[in-house]
């Protein structure tokens, strides 16, 4: 029962995680000057290409994929896969603060980016934590 109670957590977090996505790129076009900006065919200095819009598609696919796939993976590999891609998008959302931070002052996005953050954390410690299987006799 402990085993299932941590990998609704992590498959929860990981929803969120795929939620909040949604919601600072939703946040994003509120900033004045982005929406003109993407009919023009760029976003953050970057021309909006099939090749861009695929990766950002990844990333959804990576939050809902995980959420289902922490429920179904076994658990030294949940552990690995979940702490991997915790750590990783911690460190994108931060590089990704950093880089929105130079161009534009704190938003409501980056708000919702500092919340991926903290749940990107909260996936990895999770993870970090995941109980071991006791062996019986």
């Amino acid at each position: 029962m402990d085993e299932l109670v941590w990998k609704l957590r992590i498959s929860v977090l990981w929803l969120i995680m795929g939620a909040g996505f949604s919601g600072s790129m939703i946040l994003q076009m509120f900033v004045p000057g982005v929406m003109n900006n993407i009919i023009a065919g760029e976003i953050n200095g970057m021309e909006l290409s099939t090749g861009l819009l695929i990766v950002m598609s990844l990333f959804w696919i990576v939050f809902l994929s995980m959420a289902f796939l922490t429920l179904i993976l076994k658990d030294k590999i949940n552990r690995y896969v979940n702490a991997v891609l915790g750590v990783f998008f911690a460190i994108y959302l931060i590089i990704e603060i950093y880089m929105s931070l130079n161009v534009q002052e704190f938003s409501g996005s980056n708000l919702m980016q500092v919340f991926g953050i903290i749940f990107a954390l909260l996936i990895f410690w999770h993870a970090w934590k995941w109980p071991k299987k006791t062996k019986t006799r």
